[in-house]
Formats: C-alpha cells, sequence, structure tokens
C-alpha cells in the first residue's frame, strides 16, 4: 500500500485511505482538474521526468477523453476510459466522485498501468482485484453470469454466514439479506448504474453497483457498500438540533449563519433564506450569494467591514445593511457574529441575521418627524423657547433671537429677567410656574412695550415630557396679536356696516314711492354710530347741479356752502361728480389730504367731516342721482365696505326706476313723446326708403337676461324682407318667423334695445315706425318725468334725435266692465311679459300659431314656468273683471 503525499489542501481521512488502499497510481483533484494531493505510486511514474503533482492538473498528468471529469462530477457516477500518462505508459482511467452533502466535492482518480492488454477477458477482473484491495469499504466483484468472484471489508457475521459462503456463489445468496442488493446487481449486469441505501442487520450501507465492460459487453459487475451508520446517527442528531433551533427561531426575525473562513461555502439555516427571500430547501451556498441580496449602495460597505473586521482580530462583528429580494423587496437586515479562532487564525465566522426593517422604518419616521419639527420651529415666525424646570432657555428659535436682539449663545441657559424688563420677567416666570405647578397647557395674552407703544402678545405656555412621563420643562410660543385685534375690531365693525347695508336694503322693499325710498336709505345711515349725515342729490332740470331731494343727520349747514356739479369742472371733480359721471362708487379716505376736494375741504373739517363716500343710484344706464355718506374719522370706507354700498346704490337705483314706473302704469295723465330718429346706419331706415315699405316694431317683453323681445311687421313689400333687413342689425339675436299674415311676421329677440333703455328711465316705448327713410317713435312717460332723462336714454341707443311731439293725455277710456282696481298693477312684471309676449306670437290665436314650447323658447324658460306665468296672469285679469 501507498501513503498520499504532497497535499494541496485540507486533510480529508476518507480520501487518504482511498490513496493509501490504492496500489496504482492515483490522485485527488477538485471538480475542476486541479490536482490536491497524490500517492507514492503516482509520485513514482512522474518522478524519472522529475516533475511534481503540486499545482498540476488532470490534463498535467494524463492523456485522455475529454469530458470524463466533468461527466463524473456531473452525474456524480464512476466514468472511465483509457489513455496514457503524459510523456509516459498506457494507463486504464477510473474517476469516482466523492459526494459530501449533495455534492461532488473531490473526485479520485486512478491509473491502472495497462500490463494486462485491456481487450482481453481477464482484464475486468485483474483490475478489480488491483484497484480494491484494501479499500475501506466493502467491495464484491460479480462476474457477467453474478456469481461473486471478490469480496472484502463485510463483516461476515452480520449477514450470519462465511466468507466460503459467499465467494463462488451466486449474488442472490444475499437476498435473505437485503432484495435491494440483489435487484442492483443484476440491473449492473445488465448494464445500468444502481445502488441506493441498505441495511444489514443493524448497520446502515450506501451501496453502488457500477457494470464493467470491455468495449460495449458487460463482463461483470463491481460493487461497493460504504457504511453509513455512524453518519446516519449524525444526522438524525443533526436534524434533532434543527429542529430545536427551528423551535427556538419560530416567530423570531432571526436566521442562523456560518462561515468556514477561507471556504467558499457559507450555512444559511432555513430562516436566514427565508429572511432574504431565498429556497429553504438550499442548506449551503456560494459566499457570494450574500453579496448578490445586499444593496448595491452597502455592498462594498458591508464586505470591506468584516475582512477588515477578521484582518485586525476582532472577535465580535456587527453591522446593518439593506438586502434586496429576489422580488425587489427592500428590507433592513442587521449581522451579529462572532470570529473563532483556531491557532492563532481566523476558522469560522457563526452568527445571527435579524430582520430590523420595521424598526428602521420607525427610527426613518422618527428622524423624519423630528427634522419636520426641527424645520417648523425654526421655520416659524413667531417666538418659539423651550426651558427646563429652573426656567433657564434650552432651545430657541430664529425668530426669539430675532424679537429679543440677542444671539444664540447668549440665550443658552439665560433666564428671562436677563433678557426682558423686570415686569414682564416677572409675569412670564408666573405663567411658567402656573404650567409647571399645574401640568397643563395654557394660552394669556400679554402686553409687550415697543418703541411704538405696547403690542399685544399671546402666549401659548405648555409642560413638555420625558421618555419616562415626567415633565422636563415648558415650551412657549409668542405669537404677536396686534395687527389680529385690530383686524378684529375692523371685521366686528364691517360686520356691523354690511348689515346695516342689508338692513337698508330689505327696508326698501317696503317703500312704495320714490321720496319712501330716499328717505329710508339717508335716515337709515345717518342713524348709525359710523356716520354723520347721508344726503342724496338728483340733477337739477334747469341746470348741471346736483341738489339734495333727501337729507338725514346733521349737516350743520354744509350742503348750503357747497356746489356739487355733473360737468367735469371744478365743482364736478370732487366725489359726487365723478360717481355721476362713471356710475362708480368714489372715496374720500382723508378729506385733509385729497387733493380734488379742495372745493369742499374747509367747509368739510370745520363741521368735523374727515372722509365720504359717493355712491351713484343707477339703473341699468339710467342714473338717478347720488347718495354721500360723511364719517367722523378718515379711512373710514373699507373695500368690503365699499363694495356694500355698491350693491346698496343698484338696489337703491332699481327701486326708484320701479317707483317711477308704478307711477305711469297709476297714473291718470300720461306725457306722449315721440322723436325722429334720422340714424344713417340703420338697416331699418335703409330699407324703408330703399323699398318704398313700412316697418313696425312693437314692442314685447322683457326677458331675465336684459334680452328684449319685438315684433316686426312689413307693410308694402314682401315680408321676407324683414327677416333679410333684421339679419343686418348687430344686436338681433334670434329670429322666429310668425305665420300671420296681417302681421306681425317676426318675432326678434334683442340685445342693446331702446325699450330697455326708455325702462331704466322709467319709461315706456310703445311704438317704432319706420317709413320714408326716418324713424318714428312713440314713447309713454309720468306727467313729471325729466324729459330731458328719456331722451337721453333714446340718445344712448340712436345717437342724436328730435322730438317731434309731446302731448300730455289723460286716461278716459273705460272698459266695458268696471274692474274693482288697476288689473295690470296687480300683475308681476314676470307675468305681464308672458302675457304680452304670448299675445303679440299667437299663442291665443285659434288655431294656436305658437305653443308653449316655442314660447318658452323664446323667453329662455322652461315651459312649465310658461304655463305657471300664464295662469296667474290670467286669473289676476279675471279677477279684476269679474270682483268688480
Amino acid at each position: 500500500m501507498s501513503e498520499p503525499v504532497e497535499r494541496g489542501g485540507a486533510a480529508d481521512p476518507i480520501v487518504d485511505r482511498l490513496l493509501t488502499a490504492v496500489d496504482d497510481p492515483a490522485f485527488v483533484c477538485d471538480p475542476s482538474g486541479d490536482i490536491v494531493v497524490g500517492n507514492e505510486e503516482l509520485a513514482a511514474v512522474l518522478e524519472p521526468s522529475g516533475d511534481s503533482v503540486a499545482n498540476r492538473s488532470l490534463a498535467d498528468v494524463v492523456s485522455c477523453e475529454q469530458g470524463l471529469l466533468d461527466r463524473a462530477v456531473r452525474t456524480g457516477e464512476v466514468t472511465r476510459t483509457s489513455g496514457r500518462f503524459v510523456d509516459g505508459p498506457a494507463c486504464a482511467i477510473v474517476c469516482r466522485p466523492v459526494d459530501r452533502g449533495g455534492e461532488v466535492e473531490r473526485v479520485v482518480v486512478e491509473c491502472a498501468l495497462a500490463v494486462d492488454d485491456p481487450e482481453t477477458e481477464d482484464w475486468a477482473a485483474v483490475r478489480l482485484a488491483g484497484l480494491l484491495s484494501e479499500l475501506p469499504v466493502v467491495v464484491v466483484g460479480v462476474d457477467a453470469d453474478g456469481v461473486v468472484e471478490y469480496c472484502r471489508g463485510l463483516d461476515f457475521e452480520s449477514v450470519e454466514c462465511d466468507r466460503a459462503d459467499v465467494v463462488d456463489a451466486p449474488i442472490d445468496r444475499f437476498t435473505g439479506v437485503s432484495e435491494d442488493v440483489v435487484g442492483w446487481s443484476e440491473r449492473a449486469l445488465e448494464g445500468e448504474t444502481a445502488g441506493g441505501q441498505a441495511t444489514l442487520g443493524d448497520r446502515s450501507f450506501q451501496v453502488r453497483f457500477t457494470p464493467l465492460k470491455t468495449g460495449e459487453a458487460v463482463v461483470g459487475a463491481v460493487g461497493v457498500a460504504v457504511e453509513v451508520t455512524d453518519r446516519e446517527r449524525h444526522q438524525r442528531e443533526l436534524e434533532a438540533a434543527r429542529g430545536r433551533l427551528d423551535v427556538a427561531l419560530e416567530g423570531t426575525d432571526a436566521g442562523i449563519y456560518e462561515w468556514e473562513i477561507g471556504e467558499n461555502r457559507v450555512y444559511w439555516h432555513e430562516t436566514t433564506s427565508r429572511l432574504f427571500g431565498l429556497d429553504t430547501d438550499t442548506t449551503y451556498r456560494p459566499r457570494g450569494a450574500f453579496g448578490e441580496r445586499v444593496h448595491p449602495d452597502d455592498r462594498d460597505r458591508v464586505r470591506e467591514y468584516l475582512f477588515s473586521a477578521i484582518e485586525d482580530g476582532e472577535r465580535e462583528v456587527r453591522t446593518e445593511y439593506r438586502v434586496v429580494r429576489p422580488d425587489g423587496e427592500l428590507r433592513w437586515m442587521v449581522t451579529q457574529g462572532n470570529v473563532q479562532y483556531e491557532n492563532g487564525e481566523p476558522d469560522r465566522l457563526t452568527g445571527m441575521v435579524r430582520d430590523v426593517t420595521e424598526r428602521k422604518e420607525r427610527e426613518q419616521d422618527l428622524e423624519a418627524r423630528e427634522g419636520k419639527l426641527r424645520a417648523v420651529i425654526e421655520s416659524s415666525p413667531d417666538p418659539i423657547a423651550m426651558q427646563d424646570p429652573s426656567g433657564c432657555y434650552q432651545v430657541v428659535n430664529e425668530a426669539m433671537l430675532e424679537r429679543t436682539g440677542c444671539e444664540r449663545a447668549a440665550l443658552d441657559g439665560a433666564v428671562p429677567a436677563d433678557v426682558f424688563d423686570p415686569t414682564v420677567a416677572r409675569r412670564l416666570e408666573h405663567h411658567r410656574e402656573r404650567v409647571l405647578d399645574s401640568q397643563r397647557a395654557m394660552v394669556v395674552e400679554e402686553a409687550f412695550p415697543t418703541t411704538e407703544g405696547d403690542n399685544t402678545v399671546q402666549l401659548s405656555i405648555a409642560p413638555y415630557h420625558g421618555p419616562d412621563g415626567d415633565v422636563q420643562g415648558t415650551v412657549t410660543i409668542a405669537r404677536d396679536v396686534t395687527e389680529l385685534e385690530r383686524q378684529r375690531d375692523e371685521l366686528e365693525t364691517l360686520t356691523e356696516i354690511q348689515g346695516l347695508v342689508q338692513e337698508s336694503v330689505r327696508a326698501l322693499a317696503a317703500a312704495t314711492t320714490r321720496e319712501e325710498i330716499k328717505r329710508t336709505v339717508c335716515e337709515r345711515l345717518a342713524g348709525s354710530r359710523f356716520y354723520e349725515f347721508a344726503w342724496i342729490g338728483e340733477r337739477a332740470p334747469s341746470s348741471r347741479e346736483v341738489e339734495p331731494s333727501c337729507v338725514a343727520g346733521n349737516p350743520d349747514g354744509y350742503l348750503d356752502e357747497v356746489t356739487v356739479t355733473v360737468d367735469p369742472a371744478d365743482s364736478g371733480r370732487g366725489p359726487g361728480g365723478r360717481a355721476y359721471r362713471s356710475g362708480d362708487v368714489q372715496v374720500v379716505h382723508d378729506v385733509a389730504e385729497d387733493s380734488d376736494f379742495e372745493p369742499w375741504r374747509e367747509s368739510a373739517l370745520e363741521r368735523g367731516f374727515r372722509s365720504l363716500a359717493a355712491v351713484p343710484l343707477t339703473n341699468g344706464s339710467t342714473t338717478h342721482g347720488i347718495l354721500a355718506v360723511y364719517a367722523s374719522e378718515a379711512n373710514a370706507f373699507s373695500k368690503r365696505e365699499l363694495a356694500g354700498f355698491k350693491t346698496l346704490g343698484d338696489v337703491v337705483g332699481f327701486a326708484l326706476s320701479a317707483a317711477q314706473y308704478r307711477r305711469l302704469l297709476e297714473a291718470d295723465t300720461v306725457l306722449e313723446l315721440e322723436f325722429e330718429v334720422r340714424s344713417g346706419d340703420s338697416p331699418f331706415i335703409a330699407a324703408s326708403e330703399e323699398h318704398d315699405c313700412r316697418l313696425i316694431i312693437d314692442h314685447a317683453a322683457h326677458t331675465t337676461e336684459e334680452h328684449v323681445i319685438n315684433y316686426l311687421t312689413v307693410e308694402g313689400a314682401d315680408p321676407a324682407l324683414g327677416r333679410t333687413v333684421a339679419n343686418r342689425l348687430p344686436t338681433v339675436e334670434q329670429i322666429r318667423e310668425l305665420d300671420r299674415g296681417d302681421g306681425p311676421h317676426f318675432e326678434l329677440t334683442i340685445t342693446d334695445s331702446v325699450f330697455q333703455y326708455l325702462a331704466n328711465a322709467g319709461a315706456r316705448g310703445k311704438r317704432g315706425v319706420i317709413e320714408d327713410g326716418v324713424g318714428h317713435l312713440s314713447v309713454e312717460a309720468p306727467g313729471d318725468i325729466d324729459i330731458r332723462s328719456v331722451t337721453a336714454a333714446v340718445e344712448r341707443r340712436f345717437g342724436p334725435v328730435d322730438l317731434s311731439a309731446k302731448r300730455e293725455k289723460h286716461r278716459t277710456d273705460s272698459p266695458w266692465w268696471h274692474p274693482s282696481g288697476d288689473f295690470e298693477a296687480q300683475l308681476t312684471d314676470r307675468q305681464r311679459s308672458v302675457l304680452r309676449t304670448a299675445f303679440y306670437s299667437g299663442y291665443y290665436e285659434w288655431p294656436r300659431e305658437t305653443d308653449a314650447e316655442t314660447l318658452a323658447d323664446s323667453l329662455d324658460v322652461a315651459s312649465t314656468t310658461v304655463l305657471q306665468h300664464l295662469r296667474k296672469g290670467h286669473r289676476h285679469v279675471l279677477e279684476t273683471m269679474f270682483e268688480s
């Protein structure tokens, strides 16, 4: 027998025994073919050439079939071939893989010198005897007939027989001992490698039968049995230990690992694999499998730390890192381990891996919250200070430094008495002690003196607690609420003023005459605590002056000394004249400073008037006058207040127009006015002259969106001319043809209508007739109306016009019945518009020329709304007639 020589790696007792038991040249290599150790017989073959096995590979020693070693490693089975030593004799080569933990770690390569012809029938038996003698395993050789020719290493007592009962006996002699052994040998004689685990008595063996071939013919089989009794016992003990470890690790976020330093494999407990999201059935993994799962940003740091710790002789290691699982999930891990040393050299690293993702997320969340809190404290415009129980400042923000004018170092450890006025410091200390005693937050307001007077500061003081719940001091937030208090007072005042304006608007609903409307507004404004007096002025009929028509409060002769006009002259440049001309609210915030108010300044200041607002009273295009309101303080009118006055002016203007129109409806005497229009750009005037025809426009009703519906009749020409001409008028939005032979022929929906302007002025347009290139507009107005306002309304639409006729008319005609009242006065404006539109559009003709849907489209309302207004309008008319 030989001895192993030239070791290139760690000792392996089984490999050593295999090499010792082989009489032919043999060596052990790793799966890549690098030789680890060879026996003396191999050295004897190589010595003549002076070669050594050190740092050599299989290919450097023997020349044989390519892929022989790879096949043995890949399949885990014995492979054979013939070959020769490099620059040496021929040999028979056998590769026997050595399996450890399911992986081939080493390969034993036997190189039998070919003293016999490998093709002879006796070659297999000779080689079998030579190769298997003295091996530390049970070896059985069987010839092609199934007769045992060789058996060594077998404990015959375990099978209750002698060597003579086995050798030269059929292999089925073992049937009573193990049927599997007999079956595996028969399969080997059929050319198939077979084997498995068998039990002989109380001992366990790992058995493998391999066919022996000469060329393609099977000439026998060799069976090798390695006792695994101790290995199984150790395996059971290991499984029990792992079971106890699994129980100990169950419910925790921890896994176990062990790395034999210098080896390229690491033991992973299944919990460790689970933490990394890997297959839990794999126990050993290459060292690189750990690095692959570590986040790329942490990989170099972790590797450098572990290797540096081992090189520096550290016995404990600990590091945190991120792991990217195969599914992409990111988890935080912490590795803790102990480095074990043998003979002063690091031998293995054993430790634990724990998933600390939740803890890390909590820490990150806490850091983020603390960061936000610090950012909030520093970005707060309000001073913030934290004090310990003794009152010393511990933390202050930038705003605190700015307000106190101190450096941060000066405030650190200081007390309020070192920073503030003694009186202020005593009050602050008193509030802080109250909070500490009660352990409850409190909010107080204090006056802090400044160079511009006292500022009101709101102090929010609260205790803050440590991790154990004990009070560790107070935190104070100081907010200057001086401006807020002023705004609050201003808001309360504004709310009261808006209430006053709204109350005035509501009161207008009960006023039925122009005098009542004006008196209601002036008295309510002048009677409040905010204003000194108020007056309403209207343009005088014979001049451009604004004459007071209603006064409330105490003007103290002011209106007798001043003159306000509507023209832009000196007396019209003030707020009253500007408001009348522009239609916008005008304000003088400070009488003493406003240069445009110079003509009236002295009279106003003598009576204590410091500010005023002038409000135009408008309705559509008609300005009825102005409302002037005076206050005893400068800047008494805010923007919101002026917006309220704008609304009040619109409501009063509408109320004055409505009262004036009501007078027109109820008056016994009215003015009939006729205007001649000769505007050269009117398509109707041009058409009447070109086609020698007569065009008649009757006013019907106002719609809800500032539209007016008129009805057009064409006389002396084809009615189709009406559509052609109306299409040329940019203010016509809709044309609807009516199927009425004698007219009207078309319904026109018009914007920017002269009838709307007349209504705003308190008058009513009755009819427009255009013939021979001249338009004649008939208007009805109250007897006391300012005719200039009516003329201005017409000129607003057509430019310069001529008043061709003015007649006073008494309403003496009476119907065949005697109504109990004016039925038209009983109708709302909407009901009157709907009834009039329905009448002119042919709704009451038989058969009907217009249905409810078409009527609704004209009025831009729902058909149900039209029917509702018609029914209510009919009822009012019938009640007035039949109850008379």
